[in-house]
């Protein structure tokens, strides 16, 4: 009879164990960095006036980046894909165009936003800043 509640204890317990699991997946798998992402993103596409926009890519490896240069044409939308090849996390900065979003290492981010007026400009990695920027010409 002991053997009889013990096993449905244990039973109810994992019922309950699963259903609480079930539950999260729910919410949006990935956590809260992914969903604060994609939330910054449509906050900018919306900025924007929305669209697909320019792609432009941009690599992170060697505590560097692999272009210093970056022209843009003012109003228009941009998604920029950082490819983070080194171990340690890295950063994407435009402050003119609201632009902030950190890449794990070995990871990927997109950031998205919208080139401000004409003029130049700077982009650079928050953690590496003497090591990792480089000029924004808008034109």
């Amino acid at each position: 009879m002991r053997n009889l509640r013990l096993v449905g204890a244990l039973v109810g317990m994992l019922a309950l164990a699963a259903a609480g699991c079930g539950g999260g997946d729910d919410g949006g798998s990935g956590g809260g960095s992914a969903a604060a992402t994609t939330a910054a993103a449509s906050a900018t596409t919306a900025t924007s006036g929305g669209g697909a926009g320019e792609e432009i890519k941009l690599t992170a490896k060697g505590i560097k980046w692999d272009t210093t240069t970056l022209d843009l044409k003012s109003g228009t939308s941009y998604i920029v894909e950082v490819t983070n090849g080194d171990s340690v996390e890295h950063n994407f900065t435009f402050q003119q165009a609201g632009a902030n979003q950190d890449i794990e290492g070995g990871e990927d981010a997109k950031v998205t936003f919208t080139a401000p007026a004409a003029g130049s400009y700077e982009f650079h990695c928050k953690y590496h800043p003497s090591a990792m920027k480089g000029t924004v010409t808008v034109t």
